[in-house]
């Protein structure tokens, strides 16, 4: 579901619906309370002064640095290998099953050969790849084989880290996975009771060593001790995850008491206000760590965008726009095929390459590329702009428009597009505001203030709907979540 993040009441209502079976046990924020929240994070973040930074559009608070990998996943470069679907932890926060044997896999495809991934992450041009599992060292010998493949065929030109417990781990694993190339490895510390044995084994054996787990808020005591000594093991970087909300744990997170917010993913608002204070006291006591906050806005946002982007880019016609959110951006005129006919004299006359623009099959309409908007004589009074989704599956549905990409070893990867917001129809205003804001080469304009200036010109409910999807669809927002 690609529901407009300014849309709060879809939102509210998709997850009343969504956890409909427990709206008696889960304690949504209420009004008076996400004021006085609101206070509080802005004054934790204040106090991280200089030494911070607001990363990736203020959605990913820093504090000192932050791990290559982490740079990579923000910037759209990263594949994440689900090794297997098994874990010896049950951690009550797991967002998901952990106990059926799945064929090594991302983003729908499956990839039984290590060199097949190999051939994945080069034809795209990935310059990150992690290997999650589950746990990956309950299957280490097939890990070790995709490190192994991933780094020969690679080699410094991607950055390869590996998620685990740690609970499996030993020297001589340690040592194998960084003979492999490994060049980091994070450890949830929670599934060991905070142990930090596994740590002690990779540090100064593989070149990253990390700790990335939720900001549990029960736990902040003992991570407020902790964070001096996984400095002094040779930690390099902490990771702290915002808690969120599944059907598979809702009903432990609930039992709880904790609150609930709203939003694309559902997040629990004391692991957030935890993380901060955690990066507060790192500050407060000289911790020489390399903190990041890892929100759920900011998995949303940038995470779901770098598959977006990527595939759009490859779907996209010449005459085509890839947004800064990752949609296809296709703009078209509708009119009488004597003006298409006049428009397209008018481009050719000025040497604009006729690839940046397409007729319809009764030359009644014309699809052109935003940038010879300006070209055109006679300014269009209505536009239709309509968004479409690019994805990357196993195998034909022949439902959308599709395209079939040769790996080295002969697979084929299939692309396919589809339309998410269709056909919004946009007058001489509302043109002018949507080329002004997300067209240009310069940096997006500010959401919020782009979707002001839109209902400056129309406050009905459809307008405000309009422009909330085409917002969606062009630019990342700003900041972390509000709470509402």
């Amino acid at each position: 579901m690609l529901v407009p993040e300014l849309d709060h009441s879809t939102i509210i209502r998709h997850n009343a619906e969504e956890h409909a079976a427990m709206a008696d046990t889960m304690k949504w924020i209420g009004s008076g309370d996400a004021v006085l929240a609101e206070a509080l994070r802005r004054s934790l973040l204040d106090a991280l002064g200089s030494e911070a930074s607001l990363a990736f559009r203020g959605t990913k608070p820093v504090f000192r640095r932050l791990s290559p990998g982490c740079r990579l996943c923000g910037d759209g470069e990263w594949s994440c290998l689900f090794i297997n679907n098994l874990c010896n932890a049950r951690c009550f926060f797991c967002p998901t099953d952990q106990d059926n044997q799945d064929e090594p896999g991302t983003s729908t495809l499956t990839f039984p050969e290590p060199g097949e991934y190999a051939d994945y992450l080069e034809r795209f041009g990935f310059k990150g790849a992690s290997i999650s599992g589950g746990e990956p060292l309950l299957s280490f010998e097939k890990t070790l084989s995709f490190i192994t493949a991933v780094k020969a065929r690679l080699g410094d030109g991607i950055y390869l880290w590996m998620y685990t417990n740690g609970r499996l781990l030993t020297g001589e694993k340690a040592r194998l996975l960084a003979h492999a190339g490994l060049d980091e490895i994070r450890f949830n510390i929670i599934a060991t009771g905070y142990d930090l044995t596994p740590l002690r084994m990779a540090a100064g054996t593989i070149p990253a060593v990390t700790v990335e787990i939720p900001a549990v808020p029960e736990d902040i005591g003992i991570m407020k001790v902790k964070l001096r000594e996984l400095s002094d093991t040779g930690v390099s970087f902490l990771n702290l995850h915002q808690i969120r909300c599944t059907g598979h744990n809702r009903e432990r997170l609930a039992g709880r008491g904790y609150t609930f917010l709203h939003g694309p993913q559902i997040g629990i608002l004391e692991s957030e206000l935890t993380a901060l204070e955690l990066m507060n006291h790192a500050r407060e006591q000289g911790v020489d760590l390399g903190i990041n906050y890892c929100s759920l806005i900011y998995r949303h946002r940038f995470q779901s965008r770098s598959s977006r982007r990527r595939w759009a880019r490859l779907m996209a016609k010449p005459f085509e726009g890839v947004t800064d959110a990752g949609l296809i951006r296709t703009l078209r005129m509708d009119a009488d095929p004597e003006s298409v006919s006049g428009i397209e004299a008018v481009l050719r006359s000025r040497g604009v390459d006729t690839g940046r623009w397409s007729t319809g099959m009764n030359s009644d309409r014309i699809t052109l590329d935003a940038g010879i908007l300006g070209m055109i004589d006679r300014k269009p009074p209505a536009l239709k702009v309509t968004y479409s989704l690019a994805t990357v599956r196993p195998g034909l549905t022949y439902r959308n428009p599709f395209r079939e990409v040769s790996l080295a070893s002969g697979r084929k990867i299939v692309l396919e597009r589809g339309t998410v917001f269709p056909d919004m129809e946009l007058g001489p205003d509302e043109i002018e505001i949507l080329g002004g804001a997300f067209m240009g080469d310069d940096t997006p304009a500010d959401p919020e203030t782009v979707y002001r200036k839109a209902l400056s010109i129309d406050t009905s409910g459809p307008m405000k709907e309009k422009w909330q999807r085409i917002i969606q669809a062009e630019a990342l927002r700003h900041g972390l979540l509000e709470y509402y």
